[in-house]
């Protein structure tokens, strides 16, 4: 069947899902996932730290969720952020900033495998299948 005749009938031909299905079904999948960050480098050993809050600051105040031994970070350098499926980083419009993927940001949605650099840090944000309970 020519797919443009198809059309100019007022019929559809599809090979695929509407697009909000497919979209419920990821936001689903994203759901079913844990975030966590890896320290790869800076003060002290590696590290994997669960993002289990919906904030989270990042910083050198002994309050932060994440500490940052660097003088070059402020004490409360920046944010981690869950909102719905997103986990979102954004700049507490700090002195030396945020880096993502080796680019200055404000704030931005993060995706497995992104590399965050704050002052001497470097953690890279994963989002893993969670254990089942």
């Amino acid at each position: 069947m020519d797919h443009d005749n198809a059309n100019m009938r007022g019929s559809t031909v599809t090979d695929r899902p509407p697009a909000g299905n497919r979209l419920t079904t990821l936001r689903r999948e994203r759901l079913n996932r844990c975030r966590l960050l890896e320290k790869i480098e800076g003060d002290g050993p590696y590290a994997q730290i669960p993002l289990d809050k919906f904030e989270l600051v990042l910083g050198r105040t002994p309050s932060a969720h994440i500490r940052l031994a660097s003088q070059k970070a402020c004490p409360r350098h920046a944010f981690l952020r869950i909102r719905g499926t997103d986990c979102v980083l954004a700049d507490n419009d700090s002195l030396n900033g945020v880096l993502l993927n080796g680019v200055k940001v404000h704030s931005a949605v993060l995706h497995d495998g992104d590399v965050i650099a704050i002052a001497d840090n470097v953690f890279v944000y994963r989002e893993v299948s969670c254990p089942l309970s």
